[in-house]
């Protein structure tokens, strides 16, 4: 296969999702009733079990589930009671701003972007600013950071930054 790899007459093509009826025709086969349908399936169980994607549904919640978490944790309330739209809405996009995993994935772009295209400026004393919608933010972002360099730091010891969190009187 590898030496097959350098060929330059060789195409390699993959399809994800639902190919549109326009691919099916470039790259399809007529099937029985004279349309054009895939010439071959592989799908999102197989590539899962496989090992080549992970399943997105893992870890899959519906907002309705969210909605019940985000309010009995703000809360402390198990009663489960009703709330007005708006303000549900707001728990909820509250929470998923501050869920952790959302922070830790944001971090770790922030961090290394600042690491690859930033830090070198200004003879290496580049500074970088992230700006949150709340002091709650301010601070998660900043134990999250703290804790990205870190972990990094202990695999790469050219990241030696620090973090300092400040706020507004408003």
């Amino acid at each position: 296969m590898a030496g097959r790899a350098e060929s330059p007459n060789i195409s390699y093509l993959a399809f994800t999702a639902t190919p549109k009826n326009k691919t099916l025709e470039m790259f399809g086969r007529k099937g029985l009733d004279g349309k054009p349908v895939a010439f071959h399936l592989y799908s999102m169980r197989q590539a899962i079990e496989e090992g080549y994607i992970l399943d997105v549904l893992k870890g899959y919640q519906t907002y309705d589930t969210a909605l019940k978490i985000a309010g009995k944790a703000e809360a402390g309330d198990s009663s489960g009671g009703e709330v007005e739209e708006s303000a549900a809405r707001k728990g909820l996009m509250r929470w998923v701003k501050l869920h952790p995993t959302n922070i830790s994935q944001k971090v770790a772009i922030i961090v290394e972007h600042f690491h690859t295209n930033v830090a070198h400026l200004l003879d290496g004393k580049a500074k970088a600013m992230v700006v949150t919608d709340s002091r709650k933010a301010a601070v998660k972002y900043k134990k999250a950071i703290d804790a990205y360099i870190t972990k990094r730091a202990a695999l790469d010891t050219s990241y030696n930054y620090r973090t300092l969190v400040a706020f507004s009187e408003q």
